[in-house]
């Protein structure tokens, strides 16, 4: 018991070092996973002490050195498909154990907890903060999730039905039920990727993926969705050819104005969401698509805009972006 009082007076001391560091993971994740144009969360935290000193006790194995989780890191996403491109995104940033896939552990026969973790995450030995940072004293566990696993794994407490040998205790009724719950939020996250890709040949949803993926290389603030779809329904007429071939230009002219769009939101954030001068539409992936047809069509988009909303709106996107009305 000395051992694990001593635990808790080093913690207490040491844990703001700790919690520094996760920060800075979280900071560089947030920016280096942003130019993947997907949605997704990063939240880090370091253990609380009454979290440690109970980690200990039922963990009678491991010391204070040897807890493998003081500093978690959580990378949330929506769809199974995108992971992998999360998990060679933080492999290039940190040094890592081999990524460990839940998923592939629990075989074809099994369902349960999924996520894909990499542990004993630290710096780089080239980094500039390793003198402040060690990696044989400072790493943490990363853990990326769809919103379907969270889900799972908050409901579950993270802690016991994702842990074989507890629900090898429980009774075979309850076994089965915990088997079959996890079964159903598998099913749930699958399909999500599914109708993601098969909803792709509709116009308005290739669309808005085009500008998803601009978008959230710059800004992670969810839009109204249903705004969206009225907006490119009412601009649809502008398009003035396929929808295939039009994202296929959208996406080339997002893409020679990236530096203009990163610009706009630096400056954006800089002022504070509350500014005057600041869109409503700013924080709308669609806003994208009004840039380019100002950019194409000033006129017309002006027209159909004015049938169904302020021209206020559309002034303050068009300079917002460098575009006069005069």
């Amino acid at each position: 018991m000395n051992g694990v009082e001593q635990a808790r007076q080093r913690w207490i001391a040491e844990r703001p070092k700790y919690d520094a560091f996760g920060k800075i993971l979280k900071e560089r994740l947030q920016q280096s996973l942003k130019p993947l144009g997907i949605w997704f969360t990063v939240d880090s935290r370091a253990k609380t002490v009454d979290s440690l000193v109970k980690k200990l006790l039922s963990k009678r194995d491991h010391t204070f050195d040897t807890l493998p989780d003081k500093i978690g890191v959580r990378v949330i996403i929506r769809y199974r498909a995108d992971a992998d491109r999360i998990v060679e995104r933080v492999r290039t940033l940190f040094d890592s154990d081999e990524p460990e896939n839940k998923e592939q552990r629990l075989g074809t026969d099994r369902v349960g907890y999924l996520s894909v973790h990499l542990d004993h995450l630290r710096l780089h030995e080239n980094d500039n903060d390793i003198v402040l940072y060690p990696s044989d004293v400072f790493w943490a566990e990363v853990q990326v999730r769809t919103l379907a696993q969270h889900l799972w794994s908050e409901m579950s407490h993270d802690t016991v039905y994702k842990n074989d040998e507890m629900v090898a205790k429980l009774p075979s009724d309850m076994q089965r039920r915990v088997a079959l719950m996890a079964g159903q939020i598998e099913v749930a996250d699958r399909e999500f990727d599914r109708l993601n890709m098969e909803l792709s040949s509709r116009a308005t949803v290739l669309l808005l993926q085009v500008l998803e993926r601009h978008y959230y290389s710059v800004a992670s603030q969810q839009p109204n969705l249903e705004l969206s779809i009225k907006v490119m329904h009412t601009l649809m007429p502008l398009m003035k050819t396929d929808v295939s071939t039009f994202a296929n230009r959208l996406n080339d002219f997002l893409s020679t104005k990236q530096s203009v769009i990163e610009r706009v939101y630096a400056t954006a954030m800089e002022r504070g969401l509350e500014d005057d001068r600041t869109p409503a539409f700013l924080f709308q992936p669609e806003v994208l698509l009004i840039y380019s047809l100002l950019d194409s069509r000033r006129d017309e988009t002006r027209e159909i805009w004015n049938q169904h909303y302020p021209e206020r709106e559309l002034e303050r996107i068009a300079n917002t972006f460098g575009i006069s009305f005069d």
